[in-house]
């Protein structure tokens, strides 16, 4: 056991900068480009079954049906391709190394291909099935980490592990999948360096593995458990040193959502390095375990493993990592500090925050300071209210008439845009902010585009209007249809958007709770009173396939109660609190409390 765990060493760092480099390149080109492909396969999939959210109550139902089983196993397939020639590449790395001799990353991803190329001619199907359960086992505790932050698979695994079967039977599947690979663990082997059949490959792994299953999984959970022990201690330096700089250095009031996005941001990070170092560290094990086994059955003899030490990681390796690390980390506190939070896709966020009106305590509502508050403040997105000039032009404003904010008792509909635009509407909330002018939606898309999601409400000015399509007309224009939402009171706007663009997400804003008004096709979602939310609507409203936000909820209490029933977004005057109620985590709220009172 001491003698694999040292050769493994040994063949891990013979080339470890070349396979390192190519684990970095290899997915941070294809991880991208699959999640993104997953995502418009979700998408249509839904969409071809008729829903817009994937809830516990219609999950059932979609994933029965042809297309979604279809869309399903087609990504399946290109996953399983794809890591297929990942594991080639490692196996023709370690192959090198086992021969002394150092290989390329170029040379790798080449190897690879040619390797599954030749095993999709065979139609060695078994093979990729084999890969793929090899590779969940390897990395099931940073898939069910990664699995807590996208949405909606958290909240369906919260709603099945309530179940007491559910986790029987998970454990019954894990026991059987950890005893259909472990005989094959020597597969890939046989099939890719020997150009054996699956059978015969599966035939010799279970030979060379006869006395010595206990050393090779011995050696593999030994390798398991370092990876987690040196991933779980990056990310905790990483969080001291990103919580030491927020004391620092940022506004209190800010310092504790900042905290909690940039350790979510942390953890996924590592999460994807520690997800690189299990599968090189397992690939390593079991390269050493196939050549010094095989060898010894066939040679009767030990591999020399024993190389020069000039690979050894020493101090300086050490320390670079540590500079990494907290290099890392103030980055992301940089980041998030400077730019706010990075929009990402709805599968990534538990319940998303919405600023009202922008960050409308911090700033005046609906106007260009207050959207950039929003930002700073770390709202998800940002719910802003737009009408027309009366030269067509489309601009922020909530009330119709303009004495509350500009002290004109005018109507924004009766003036001119540049008529409107010399008006002062933030003389009225600070004097920080006199001279604040209406923005125009043109405006603001562009300051908010990568930075900020909106949620742009629609004022009912008339059935006749030309509001909606101008509005579409300059989100296709800033290129951001995945970052905004359309909302309004008037269901005929809203189908108005969908017949102009029906990948839009729209929303029916409501102020009380009676009669079936979300069944409709141009209703993604509802905005609601967030008095009238409860268990039986989330439920209703979810089991159609549609999302549920609640207005306009600034109190503690009522944030974590609408929390509980899960809601889809909280549209708030306070995204600040929102945030560290939503993403709380007791372990990141003790550290920061302790680092403030040493650092008082």
């Amino acid at each position: 056991m001491k003698i694999l765990a040292k050769d493994t060493w040994q063949i891990a760092i013979q080339n470890w900068k070349h396979i390192l480099l190519f684990e970095l390149l290899y997915r941070g080109i294809t991880l991208p480009v699959y999640l993104r492909l997953s995502g418009r396969g979700l998408h249509l999939a839904l969409h071809l079954a008729g829903y817009s959210y994937l809830t516990a109550g219609n999950i059932g139902s979609f994933l029965v049906r042809p297309w979604s089983i279809a869309i399903f196993l087609a990504l399946g397939l290109v996953g399983m391709i794809l890591l297929a020639v990942e594991t080639a590449g490692l196996i023709t790395a370690f192959q090198g190394s086992a021969y002394y001799q150092k290989l390329t990353p170029l040379h790798m991803f080449w190897s690879g291909i040619q390797m599954v190329a030749k095993e999709l001619h065979r139609k060695n199907w078994r093979l990729g099935i084999m890969l793929l359960l090899q590779y969940l086992l390897i990395n099931l505790v940073f898939i069910e980490r990664m699995l807590t932050h996208m949405k909606p698979v958290n909240f369906l695994l919260g709603e099945m592990t309530k179940q007491p079967w559910t986790l029987i039977l998970a454990a019954f599947a894990l026991v059987v999948c950890i005893a259909v690979s472990v005989p094959a663990l020597f597969v890939c082997y046989g099939c890719m360096i020997e150009q054996k059949s699956y059978h015969d490959s599966l035939h010799r792994s279970k030979r060379m593995l006869k006395g010595h299953v206990g050393p090779v999984l011995g050696l593999l959970l030994g390798c398991n458990l370092l990876v987690a022990f040196v991933t779980l201690a990056a990310y905790l330096a990483a969080v001291c040193a990103a919580a030491i700089f927020i004391v620092l250095f940022t506004d209190q009031n800010l310092a504790m959502a900042v905290l909690l996005l940039t350790a979510d941001r942390l953890e996924l990070s590592l999460l994807f390095i520690g997800s690189i170092l299990a599968v090189v560290g397992n690939g390593a094990a079991l390269s050493v375990a196939y050549y010094q086994y095989g060898n010894q059955r066939f040679h009767g003899e030990r591999w020399d493993f024993r190389y020069p030490a000039k690979g050894t990681a020493g101090r300086r390796q050490v320390a670079a990592v540590l500079c990494l690390i907290a290099a890392l980390s103030l980055f992301y506190v940089f980041d998030l500090v400077r730019h706010g939070s990075v929009v990402s896709d709805e599968l990534l966020i538990q319940t998303e925050i919405t600023a009202h009106r922008g960050s409308s305590r911090t700033a005046p509502e609906n106007t260009m300071a207050a959207m950039l508050a929003a930002v700073d403040d770390l709202a998800d997105s940002a719910e802003l209210d737009v009408q027309l000039t009366q030269d067509g032009v489309v601009v922020l404003g909530h009330d119709a008439n303009l004495k509350r904010v500009a002290g004109v008792n005018r109507a924004i509909a009766s003036m001119p845009y540049e008529e409107l635009s010399k008006l002062d509407v933030g003389k009225w909330f600070s004097p920080d902010y006199a001279d604040e002018t209406i923005p125009t939606l043109d405006e603001v898309l562009e300051a908010c585009k990568g930075k900020l999601k909106l949620n742009i409400e629609l004022k009912n000015v008339g059935k006749n209007s030309e509001l909606p399509k101008k509005v579409v007309d300059l989100i296709r224009k800033h290129g951001m249809e995945e970052q905004c939402v359309l909302t309004s009171t008037s269901l005929h706007y809203l189908k108005e958007v969908k017949a102009l663009e029906p990948q839009f997400q729209t929303g029916y804003i409501i102020s009380a709770a009676y009669g079936n008004y979300y069944s409709s096709e141009a209703v993604d979602f509802i905005s609601i009173r967030s008095s009238f939310v409860d268990e039986r609507l989330v439920e209703n409203v979810h089991a159609q396939g549609k999302g549920i936000f609640a207005w306009t909820v600034n109190t503690k209490s009522e944030i974590e109660r609408l929390v509980m029933l899960g809601v889809d977004g909280i549209i708030t005057d306070q995204p600040v609190l929102a945030r560290e109620i939503v993403y709380r985590e007791g372990a990141t709220e003790t550290l920061f409390e302790y680092l403030r009172l040493v650092f008082r």
